[in-house]
C-alpha cells in the first residue's frame, strides 16, 4: 500500500512524507544509522523528444547513452556548460547565444548502492532543492508526482521501495520556474541577466538515510539569557521524532549538550509513537533544570568576541538499540531588538547578549548557475570578515547550509529573508498553490536557520511587505517553531513607515560628502537594508571576460552587458564614468580607467562605512552595502569581484571597518574615533596634518589627547578653513597609543571645489551638481623609490608572505601602493587571498608590514612572485624566496 501526503501537510512538516509498504518495529538492534549524499553517477537530458516515462527511467540498468553526466547538485544550465555544450558563457556577451532553456523539462536519473537489509531498518529518500517542480521516482515507484517549490525540502519514507544491499535508481522530471521571476523561485532582479534555466534543476543536497524504526529531524537549542546578565542561560531543546512504521513504536529520545571544558548535559525522555506520526519533543528547564546553566561561554559576533560554539546530539533509541541521531552547533546568544526614532521615523537597532550591535554587511548572492565549494563557501565568509564586516544578507539566495555553518564558526551575522520585486512580492494574487509553497518555503528555511547561531533575523519581505493575511500566516508558522529572533515585515520605510529600515538608495554613485550629509536621501541615518554604487573590478578582472576592444573604451555593448539587468536604469555605468572622469581627470585608456576607479571605489566605500559607523547607536544602527559580490562578472555592486580579486572597495571597507579607527567627515570636516570592540581605549593621541598636493608642503596640522569608549563613536576635532591649499590636497589622520604605536592611520584626498550635490533625486541616485578636483593627484611625481622586502613561511598547505615597503624617496609620496602575491612572474594575483593591509601610501621615509596568507594549491604550481604597484609607483616583480 501506498500514499502521498498533501501539500497542506507538506506545509505543516516541511517535508513531504511518503509510506511505502510496512515495517514492523521489532528487531531494530541492528539497524543501521547513517546518511549518504548522492552526488556522482548521475545524468541529464530534455524530456524533448523522450517518450519513456518515469517507471521506465528509474529502473536499474536504464541506458542513459548520450545523456549529459553531471554531479549533483547541478542546476541545469550549469550541466550543460560542465559538458561543454555551452561555454565560456561568461565572457562578453556570450551568455545571449545560450537559448531559453525554460521551455522544456529535464531528466535527471541517477543510481546508487543502498545498505543491506537489517531488522527494523528504515530508509529514507531527502531532496533538500529543487527547482522549480518535479516528479520523483524510485525503482519505477513514483514517490511524488508534484514536488513543488524551490525552497521547500522533500523527504520520503522510502523503506518499501528500495531494494537493500544492490543497486536502485532514481529518475527526477524537473519543470523549470517561468521567466520574470514569476515563480516562487530564485529571482535576481536587476541585479544581472537572468539564467536562461531560471536555475532549474536539482540545486539542493540529495541523502539517502538510514536509520531504525523511529528518525530524529530537526534538532534546535533555543538559548535565553536573563539580559542585562549574561552569567547564567535556559537551553530548551526542540526535536522531532518520526515512526517510520506502520505500528506504534516506543522510544526513548535523549538529548546531549556538551562543549570542551565544559559540564556536558543530558536529559532524555521516553514517549510512543502512533504509527507514521511526527512529533515535536521538548526538553526545557521546567522539566530538566540541568539545561539551566550558571556561566554559559557565549557566541559573540567578530570584534566582539569569540564565537563560542556548543554541540548538540538529539539521539533516538528503540528497545535500547540505537535508532538515529542528529549533531548540530549552537551558540548561547540572544538577539534583542529596539526601536528609535531619527528624523521623524522609527527604526529598529539590535542588541546580541544585551550589548548594542551596529551591523555592517553586504549582499550576498550565489553563482548565477548556483555553483558553489567548501572553498567558495569559505572564501565568501573569510572576506567578509577580512573586511571587517560582521553581516551577511540573504534576498532569497537561502539554503546554502554550508556557509550558515562557516558564518557561525566565524562569527558573521545572518541576515536572511524573502526576495523583492517577483512574485514573492506580488502576493496579493498569489493562486492557492503559491500561498502553500510560500508558506512551506518559509518554514522549511526557518527551520534550516533557527539552529544556526549567525542568524540574528529575519525580514518577511523586502521593498514592500506581504499582504496581511500572508504576514499572519508567516508569524505564525516562526511562532510554532519558536524562532527566537527578532523579525521586521519588511526593510523599506517607503512603503511601511514602521519596517525599522530604509531603503532609499542611492544605487548610483554619489561623492563621499552624501554618505555624511544627514539631509540627503540615502545618508548614514537610521537602519538601511540596502544601497551601494557600482565598482568595476581591477583590468586584471575585467581582462577575464572582456576582450580588450571590450574594456576600452568603456560603455560598449559587452560592457554594459555586465552592467545590470538589460532594459533596467541598471544597464550601464554612465553616472560612474562621468564622476571618474570629472573628478580624476579623462581616462585614456583601460589601464587608466582602472587606476582611478580603484581610487574611487576605495574612497566611496570607506567613507560610507565610516559615517554609518561614526553615529552607532545614537542615529545609525546598521547598514547593507549593495551588494557583497556579484553573481557572475559584473561591473555594479560588489566589495570583491566574482574572481574573488580584492580591490579598493574591499581595502576602502576594511580600512573603514578596522578595530579602532579614526575617520574624516566630508561634510562638517570633523574627525571621529569610532570603537568597534567592547573594549574601551584610553591614552591616545589623535593627529591631523593636511598637505598641499604635490609637493607635501604642511599646511596644517593639530593633536589632541582622546579615548576610545568601548562600541561607541565620537567626534574629536574640527579641520579648521584653511588657506593657501592647492586644488587637491591631502588629509592625513592618525591615532597613536601612548607607547607611539599607530592604532588608526587614515590617508584622505580631496579638493579646495567641494563635492557637491543637486536638488533632483529619485529612488535610486541624487544628482551631482560640482564634481570634486582630484587631478593633482595626476602630478604626483613618479617615486622609484619603494623598495621590498619579503619572506614566505609554509605550513599545513597555507603560505604566510611578510612583505616590507619603503619609501626611500627624500621627497616624493609613494601613493595608493599595491602589493600582490602572482602566481608566476606578471601572473594573477593569488586568490583568494588575506592581507593585513592593502593600498597603503607612505610618506618620505617610511616603512610599513604587509602580510598575506594565502593556499599553496591557488599557485596552480607556479612559483609565487610579489608585484608591488602605485598611482604613482611603478610596477616592480620580484619572486618570493
Amino acid at each position: 500500500m501506498m500514499y502521498r501526503r498533501a501539500l497542506a501537510t507538506l506545509l505543516l512538516t516541511v517535508t513531504s512524507v511518503l509510506t511505502i509498504g510496512a515495517l514492523g518495529p521489532g528487531g531494530a538492534s541492528a539497524a543501521t544509522v547513517g546518511s549518504t549524499e548522492l552526488t556522482s553517477g548521475w545524468a541529464l537530458r530534455s524530456a524533448t523528444g523522450l517518450a519513456d516515462t518515469g517507471a521506465t527511467i528509474s529502473q536499474v540498468g536504464y541506458p542513459t547513452a548520450g545523456w549529459s553526466p553531471v554531479t549533483l547538485p547541478s542546476t541545469v544550465l550549469a550541466g550543460l556548460v560542465a559538458n561543454n555544450v555551452y561555454t565560456n558563457i561568461y565572457a562578453g556577451t556570450n551568455l545571449q547565444s545560450v537559448p531559453d532553456l525554460t521551455g522544456q523539462d529535464w531528466w535527471y536519473r541517477g543510481q546508487f548502492t543502498a545498505a543491506a537489509a537489517s531488522p527494523g531498518q528504515a530508509y529514507w529518500l531527502r531532496l533538500q532543492g529543487l527547482s522549480y517542480r518535479a516528479q520523483v521516482w524510485l525503482n519505477g515507484t513514483q514517490l511524488d508526482a508534484n514536488a513543488v517549490g524551490t525552497f521547500v525540502s522533500h523527504e520520503y519514507n522510502v523503506t518499501g521501495a528500495i531494494v537493500p544491499g544492490a543497486l536502485n535508481a532514481i529518475a527526477i522530471r524537473v519543470t523549470p520556474p517561468r521567466h520574470a521571476c514569476a515563480d516562487l523561485s530564485v529571482c535576481t532582479v536587476d541585479w544581472n541577466p537572468e539564467a536562461p534555466d531560471m536555475n532549474a534543476g536539482i540545486w539542493g543536497r540529495t541523502l539517502v538515510d538510514t536509520t531504525g524504526p523511529v528518525a530524529v529531524r530537526d534538532p534546535y537549542v533555543k538559548t535565553v539569557l536573563p539580559l542585562p546578565a549574561t552569567n547564567a542561560a535556559d537551553l530548551t531543546v526542540y526535536a522531532d521524532a518520526i515512526n517510520a512504521t506502520a505500528a506504534p513504536v516506543t522510544t526513548t529520545v535523549t538529548a546531549t549538550i556538551s562543549k570542551p571544558g565544559q559540564p556536558t548535559i543530558t536529559a532524555s525522555q521516553t514517549v510512543t509513537l502512533a504509527a507514521g506520526e511526527r512529533r515535536e519533543l521538548v526538553f526545557d528547564p521546567a522539566g530538566y533544570p540541568q539545561l539551566h546553566v550558571v556561566n554559559p561561554v557565549l557566541w559573540w559576533p567578530y570584534q566582539f568576541g569569540s564565537p563560542e560554539l556548543y554541540q548538540v546530539t538529539t539521539a533516538a533509541s528503540v528497545s535500547g538499540a540505537a535508532s538515529d541521531s542528529k549533531t548540530v552547533n549552537f551558540g548561547v546568544r540572544q538577539f534583542t531588538d529596539y526601536r528609535t526614532t531619527v528624523q521623524g521615523t522609527s527604526f529598529v537597532g539590535y542588541k546580541v547578549n544585551g550589548q548594542p550591535i551596529l551591523f555592517r554587511g553586504g549582499g550576498y548572492v550565489w553563482d548565477l548557475l548556483q555553483r558553489w565549494d567548501t572553498r567558495t563557501n569559505k572564501a565568501h565568509v573569510d572576506y567578509v570578515k577580512g573586511m571587517g564586516l560582521n553581516t551577511i544578507r540573504l534576498e532569497g539566495t537561502l539554503g546554502n547550509q554550508e556557509l550558515y555553518d562557516l558564518a557561525d564558526a566565524a562569527g558573521i551575522m545572518i541576515m536572511p529573508g524573502f526576495v523583492c520585486c517577483s512574485a514573492w512580492e506580488n502576493d496579493s494574487g498569489w493562486t492557492a498553490e503559491q500561498t502553500t509553497v510560500a508558506q512551506a518555503s518559509l518554514n522549511t528555511q526557518m527551520r534550516a536557520l533557527r539552529a544556526h547561531a549567525s542568524t540574528f533575523m529575519w525580514n518577511y519581505g523586502s521593498d514592500q511587505p506581504p499582504t496581511a493575511a500572508h504576514l499572519t500566516a508567516y508569524k505564525n508558522i516562526a511562532a510554532g517553531l519558536h524562532w527566537q529572533n527578532p523579525t521586521v515585515d519588511n526593510v523599506a520605510t517607503w512603503s511601511n513607515a514602521n519596517a525599522g529600515m530604509k531603503m532609499d538608495g542611492p544605487y548610483k554613485w554619489e561623492p563621499p560628502v552624501l554618505w555624511w550629509d544627514l539631509t540627503r536621501q540615502g545618508s548614514a541615518f537610521g537602519t538601511t537594508g540596502e544601497e551601494g554604487t557600482e565598482a568595476p573590478p581591477p583590468l586584471e578582472s575585467l581582462s577575464r571576460f572582456l576582450t580588450p576592444a571590450q574594456t576600452w573604451p568603456v560603455g560598449n555593448a559587452a560592457w554594459n552587458y555586465h552592467a545590470g539587468r538589460g532594459g533596467s536604469v541598471f544597464d550601464n555605468t554612465d553616472v560612474y564614468t562621468t564622476a571618474l572622469n570629472q573628478r580624476y581627470g579623462t581616462t585614456t585608456s583601460a589601464a587608466d580607467y582602472s587606476k582611478k576607479s580603484e581610487v574611487m571605489n576605495y574612497e566611496n566605500t570607506r567613507s560610507f562605512f565610516e559615517a554609518w559607523s561614526a553615529r552607532q547607536h545614537t542615529q545609525s544602527f546598521g547598514s547593507i552595502w549593495w551588494m557583497q559580490n556579484n553573481a557572475w562578472p559584473a561591473l555594479h555592486w560588489n566589495l570583491y569581484d566574482y574572481y574573488f580579486k580584492p580591490g579598493g572597495s574591499f581595502y576602502g571597507t576594511k580600512k573603514a571597518t578596522e578595530p579602532v579607527h579614526i575617520a574624516y567627515d566630508y561634510f562638517s570636516r570633523n574627525a571621529y574615533v569610532v570603537n568597534s570592540t567592547l573594549t574601551g581605549r584610553t591614552g591616545l593621541t589623535a593627529t591631523a596634518t593636511v598637505y598641499n598636493v604635490p609637493d607635501l608642503t604642511q599646511k596644517y596640522t593639530t593633536s589632541v589627547a582622546v579615548s576610545a569608549p568601548a562600541n561607541a563613536s565620537a567626534p574629536i576635532l574640527t579641520l579648521p578653513a584653511i588657506t593657501g591649499l592647492t586644488s587637491t590636497y591631502f588629509v592625513r589622520l592618525q591615532l597613536k597609543d601612548s607607547s607611539g604605536t599607530t592604532v588608526s592611520n587614515n590617508l584622505y584626498w580631496y579638493s579646495t571645489t567641494a563635492d557637491a550635490l543637486g536638488n533632483k533625486k529619485n529612488w535610486y541616485s541624487t544628482s551631482v551638481k560640482t564634481y570634486a578636483n582630484l587631478t593633482g593627484l595626476n602630478s604626483l611625481a613618479a617615486n622609484t623609490g619603494v623598495t621590498t622586502g619579503v619572506s614566505r613561511s609554509v605550513a599545513g598547505g597555507q603560505e604566510t608572505v611578510t612583505i616590507t615597503l619603503t619609501n626611500t624617496s627624500p621627497t616624493n609620496i609613494a601613493f595608493f601602493v599595491r602589493p600582490e602575491v602572482t602566481a608566476g612572474n606578471g601572473g594573477n594575483e593569488v586568490v583568494p587571498v588575506s592581507y593585513t593591509d592593502n593600498y597603503v601610501s607612505l610618506f618620505p621615509g617610511e616603512s610599513t608590514q604587509v602580510t598575506a596568507t594565502y593556499a599553496t594549491a591557488d599557485l596552480g604550481g607556479q612559483p609565487a612572485y610579489l608585484r608591488v604597484r602605485g598611482y604613482n609607483v611603478p610596477t616592480v616583480s620580484v619572486p618570493v624566496p
